[in-house]
């Protein structure tokens, strides 16, 4: 797979090429999703920074937060 980053303008080049401008629309509706994703969790779910030592509570923390996550925009869809 290959990464999909956004290229962003600089000092030196202000301006990006139409051709870079091009791949970062292609790639824009994916990044959203994904994004919004991590966002939600991240300041809904207050998943910052996890709060349990081991990888186990860690996984489960995770878990519980990304049910609740789904449970929600079900909720929502369902409605």
């Amino acid at each position: 797979k290959k990464p999909r980053i956004a290229f962003r303008p600089n000092r030196h080049h202000p301006e990006l090429p139409p051709r870079l401008k091009h791949y970062n629309r292609l790639i824009a509706r994916r990044r959203a999703q994904v994004e919004t994703t991590f966002a939600t969790l991240k300041r809904r779910m207050r998943l910052t920074c996890i709060r349990y030592v081991g990888l186990m509570k860690a996984s489960g923390q995770v878990l519980l937060a990304s049910i609740a996550f789904n449970m929600r925009r079900w909720a929502t869809i369902a409605a």
